[in-house]
């Protein structure tokens, strides 16, 4: 059986968590250029559910002259100003990840805040990170 279409739209990238219905949620911030300064990636306030996540992030990859090329991203999750994680994935020697998924809890009227740094900066190669999640509580 065919699903039915949903007035649910693809909302695009963006610092915000976007809901699907009531029961699913997601948040993709589009693909971030390396920097050796600290971007903000993901940026919000979780509402008055909970929500159970999975958080994608990805090391840059030269997208320009080929994908021989990469680099290193530290990734930092905070929650109300606290950090709850720190992640590191690598492009360039491909000797650790270049993508990690994390299991992640959101408490309800939370502020969440994901940020990238890089080893080096370099406008062609681009990274991304998102959120993907199931909302509990909703009525």
């Amino acid at each position: 059986m065919a699903q039915e279409p949903t007035s649910d739209l693809f909302a695009g990238a963006g610092l915000g968590l976007q809901y699907v219905g009531k029961d699913h949620c997601y948040a993709f911030s589009g693909a971030f250029e390396a920097k050796e300064s600290v971007q903000t990636m993901i940026q919000f306030t979780s509402g008055t559910n909970y929500v159970v996540a999975t958080l994608t992030m990805t090391a840059p990859v030269q997208m320009g002259a080929g994908v021989a090329g990469g680099m290193v991203r530290g990734y930092q999750l905070d929650f109300n100003s606290q950090t709850v994680g720190l992640y590191k994935v690598d492009s360039q020697e491909e000797d650790m990840p270049t993508a990690i998924e994390a299991q992640i809890l959101i408490p309800p009227f939370t502020a969440v805040v994901l940020t990238c740094r890089d080893d080096s900066a370099a406008n062609d190669y681009l990274g991304t990170a998102n959120i993907t999640g199931r909302v509990y509580g909703a009525d």
